[in-house]
């Protein structure tokens, strides 16, 4: 006898579960024979709403470890700054708390980095994302300011270390704060070339997502845009298996399984191109198309937005059409005084914040 396929009917909801107590029970009992794949159909859903959008800026000396298109899990290594070493033997004469404020200029031809003392406290409302211009302040007693205008593109605690060479110069290292190894660096400490006194920062993803990224002589960003799994058929696991009352019975017993799709009490067995359509549509078997996505943004026809990346970058627009099949967007923007229209892929394309 060959394994067919069946429906199960389970709680909504408990459908993982499920799977898990009978993959448990196949082992115990040595229903390998019996019971074959499991299966709980699901699809990718893009999220490119903006509170789902995590931005990452480093220096253009990181290295980065996924590639523009690429989709990871939560956790993943992207990129990893290189560790920070001593250059020239000396002792440590300072190390400071400092807050690292870091603004790419419009048009993006430089980036210009300030140091605020922790001592003073950075000012309220500062944040990635956050246009600035010449004469924002940035610390609370109003001593230092902005002087270029742009876009805040990395605040992070550091420790600002001094350290005096044999020949009396000073030598300063901007060091992430996590990385800093404290307990080995104070005031007074004797360092050598090549030492490691802030080890490599990592940047890993917070959650499951696709990658889009972008390179610029200075710096590199990385943007996640948000994935997670759909159930196609909630409430609804399937299974192959080669039917026996004995195996039906060890099944139906399996918390939260409610019962077998039947007629008449008698389960089920789906078509072969039922099941195979299933199998198609979440990659399990071979299809022309790429793997079944949903695609979900808060975009909307007619919305003025702001263009963040590509050849038309820190131009705004009006949104005429949205594919998010293809998951683009056609967007009207203004040139030489007459409107133009230009189709730009979602993750090009940001929310105007007031």
């Amino acid at each position: 006898m060959r394994k067919e396929w069946y429906v199960l009917q389970v709680y909504s909801g408990m459908e993982n579960k499920v799977k898990e107590n009978i993959e448990e029970k196949v082992k115990n009992l040595g229903y390998d024979k019996y019971i074959g794949k499991i299966v709980i159909p699901e699809i990718e859903e893009l999220n490119y709403t903006n509170r789902r959008i995590d931005r990452m800026f480093m220096s253009k000396d990181a290295e980065l470890f996924v590639k523009k298109g690429k989709d990871v899990k939560k956790g993943d290594l992207l990129a990893k700054e290189p560790a920070i070493k001593i250059k020239s033997k000396g002792k440590i004469v300072e190390a400071k708390n400092y807050r690292k404020i870091m603004v790419e200029t419009e048009g993006k031809k430089y980036s210009k980095t300030f140091l605020i003392p922790e001592s003073v406290g950075v000012i309220a409302g500062l944040r990635v994302g956050k246009k600035v211009v010449s004469g924002t302040p940035l610390s609370k007693n109003f001593e230092y300011e902005c002087d270029v205008d742009g876009e805040i593109v990395g605040i992070e605690k550091v420790k600002r270390v001094v350290v005096q060479s044999d020949s009396g110069e000073n030598e300063v290292y901007i060091v992430p704060k996590e990385t800093f190894k404290s307990d080995s660096y104070k005031v007074g400490t004797i360092v050598e070339p090549e030492e490691i006194i802030g080890d490599a920062k990592e940047y890993r993803a917070k959650f499951a997502g696709r990658v889009d990224i972008r390179e610029t002589a200075l710096i590199k960003e990385i943007r996640l845009i948000k994935t997670k799994k759909k159930n196609l058929f909630p409430g609804y696991v399937f299974i192959e298996m080669i039917y026996t009352k004995e195996v039906e019975d060890t099944i139906k017993k399996i918390p939260y399984v409610s019962t077998f799709l039947n007629i008449g009490g008698k389960p089920v067995k789906l078509q072969k191109n039922e099941i195979s359509a299933v199998l198609r549509l979440i990659g399990e078997e071979s299809f022309e198309k790429k793997k079944l996505q949903e695609i979900r943004t808060d975009f909307e026809i007619g919305e003025h937005i702001k263009i963040i990346s590509g050849p038309f970058e820190y131009f705004t627009g009006k949104i005429k059409g949205i594919d998010l099949e293809k998951q683009e967007v056609k967007v009207g923007v203004s040139m030489f005084g007459r409107e133009t229209t230009v189709t730009l892929s979602l993750s090009e394309i940001e929310k105007i914040i007031d």
